[in-house]
Order: C-alpha cells, then sequence, then structure tokens
C-alpha cells in the first residue's frame, strides 16, 4: 500500500486476527498517566470537506499544522548531555479507535524515560478517535518528519533512539494505522521503518513492536547496532487489546511488570517471555512467541546508557 495525496499516514493496517482479540478481561495494571505531557498541544483537525477540491485543500493545511506541531515539540527537548550518549524516544500509536494503544505509548515513554534519562527528549505521535490535538497524529509522513528532525538534534555516532510501534498488525503489511476516517488506512511496513531510519541517519536504535505478527519487522531492520523487540514472531497472534484493557499483554508484561525490575532491558525482555507464555498456557491461547534482535554491537551500548539515566 502507498501513500496517497497528504501523505500518507502510516496506518498499521493489518487487521488479521483483529477481531479474535476483543475477548480479553482488564489488565489489572494500568498505564501510567503521561508525565511532562508534550506542548504545545496540535491544533483540531478541520471538518470533513463536502468537494475534493476542498478536501485536497483540508489535507495540505493538516499536513503543515502538524509538521509545525512536530517541529514545536521537538524544539522543546532538553538539550544534550555532553560526553556520553542520550537517548530519544519516540513513539508511535497507529489504531486510533481503541486506547489501548495509547495507553501502552505513553507508559513507555515514562518508563524508557526513567531507564534511560530520555523524558525530556520524547515525542509521541498518537492516534485517538476521542483527542486529536494532544499529540502529533500517527502517520507516515509525521513520523518520517519527527525522525529527521530528531536525528538533526541527535550525535549520531552514540546517541540512542527507543521507538516503540504499537496497533494491530498482520503478516503482509506490518502494522495498522486509522483515526476513524480523518487520514487515508495505510500501513507501515518494515521497509517503511527502515527507510526513514536510515534516511534520518540514525545508528543506533531501540524498536519495539507491540502487534500480532511484529516477528516481521525483525529481519528487515536487523543491523549490529540495534536491538529489536516484538509481541509476537511472524506466524502467531500477540494478545489483550481489547477495549476494556489498559495495556496488551505485551506492553504489560514488558513495561509494567518487567522493565521497572529489571537490571538489563535483555533481562526485561525474558522477563516477559516468561510471564506472557504462562498467561497464554493458563487461558489456552496459542502461544505468540515475543522476539528478540540482539545486534552485534548493542550489548554494550546499552550498558552505557543504563549506567548514565
Amino acid at each position: 500500500m502507498r501513500r496517497a495525496g497528504l501523505v500518507a499516514f502510516v496506518i498499521l493496517a493489518v487487521w488479521t486476527g483483529l477481531a479474535a482479540r476483543t475477548g480479553h478481561a482488564a489488565a489489572t495494571v494500568a498505564a501510567a498517566p503521561e508525565s511532562a505531557p508534550q506542548s504545545p498541544a496540535c491544533r483540531a483537525p478541520p471538518h470533513p470537506a463536502h468537494s475534493r477540491r476542498a478536501a485536497a485543500e483540508a489535507r495540505r493545511a493538516l499536513l503543515v499544522e502538524q509538521q509545525d506541531c512536530i517541529a514545536a515539540a521537538v524544539a522543546r527537548f532538553a538539550p544534550r548531555v555532553p560526553g556520553r550518549a542520550n537517548v530519544f524516544f519516540v513513539g508511535f500509536a497507529g489504531f486510533g479507535e481503541q486506547r489501548v494503544f495509547r495507553k501502552e505509548a505513553e507508559l513507555a515513554r515514562r518508563v524508557f524515560g526513567e531507564r534511560f534519562g530520555s523524558l525530556g527528549r520524547s515525542l509521541e505521535l498518537i492516534n485517538d478517535v476521542h483527542d486529536r490535538t494532544t499529540y502529533p497524529l500517527a502517520t507516515f509522513d509525521n513520523l518520517r518528519y519527527a525522525l529527521r528532525l530528531i536525528g538533526r538534534r541527535m550525535d549520531r555516532q552514540q546517541d540512542v533512539l527507543v521507538l516503540v510501534l504499537t496497533s494491530h498488525g498482520s503478516p503482509e503489511d506490518g502494522i495498522a494505522i486509522t483515526n476513524g476516517g480523518l487520514i487515508p488506512e495505510d500501513a507501515l511496513s518494515p521497509r517503511d521503518v527502515r527507510r526513514v531510519l536510515n534516511e534520518a541517519g540514525i545508528r543506533w536504535r531501540i524498536i519495539v513492536a507491540s502487534a500480532c505478527y511484529a516477528g516481521i519487522f525483525i529481519r528487515p531492520l536487523e543491523t549490529a547496532s540495534s536491538l529489536i523487540l516484538t509481541a509476537a514472531d511472524s506466524r502467531h497472534s500477540s494478545f489483550g487489546c481489547a477495549d476494556d484493557r489498559d495495556l496488551t499483554y505485551f506492553g504489560e508484561a514488558l513495561f509494567a511488570d518487567a522493565m521497572p525490575r529489571a537490571s538489563s532491558l535483555e533481562d526485561a525482555f525474558a522477563a516477559a517471555q516468561r510471564i506472557i507464555r504462562r498467561r497464554e498456557s493458563e487461558e489456552g491461547e496459542i502461544h505468540s512467541n515475543p522476539q528478540i534482535f540482539l545486534g552485534a554491537r548493542i550489548r554494550a551500548k546499552l550498558r552505557e546508557t543504563e549506567a548514565h539515566p
């Protein structure tokens, strides 16, 4: 799928397995509220246009306004701490009809911020049909633009980017993005993610993909300077994205249960794997098989960044 007109917003469109994921009980661990929310808020999108010409003009205006909002948020980032690796964070919640993904991205921002000192250098791109002004929208063009600006602020030889993607997913297209008809539906593929990271010149990467079939992101994104964590392998669904939940099973296990207690991110993922496998076994689900890729050079970088939060 490719973007049309306005900036084909990366709509992690991956519907396989979506309907089957809506019956689970509410999570016992609520997502933590956003600390120090991004500011300033974005302008409200225009009302639906009644002609093609008006719709095209509205899309162009929305693109400019979204870029202004992103630029203002990045301009407010805390300055780099010189002499060591700094960590930057981008959260991307693609499916706007369910708030579980927004809550998961917000919790990830806080938890990574506490571990790596990235709260002051964090940006959320969020699709939420009930709130289109607190954050910029989660779209391909917004992600590309945001990473370009953030890449310019980074010391690309030593700084690390954390990119958390959360949405529904499919084994063919990647991760899904919707926002109640405001933006065209599209999919954020592994190749899309590789492309925007490479264009931004971002070398050191921690990529978390919380979606069904998220294992498809590993091979296209493998580099010696990357850590990739996925909620499932490339052939199985993940669980817990029901309307009555605050976090998916993967997000709850990794961000809420494991990361605050583990001595390293690698150990946190191993703990999350055990938590998820036990839960899926108890509920009679087919195992999602969360995956990890650890590049040859990233382990030393993780030790360096975790030593200086």
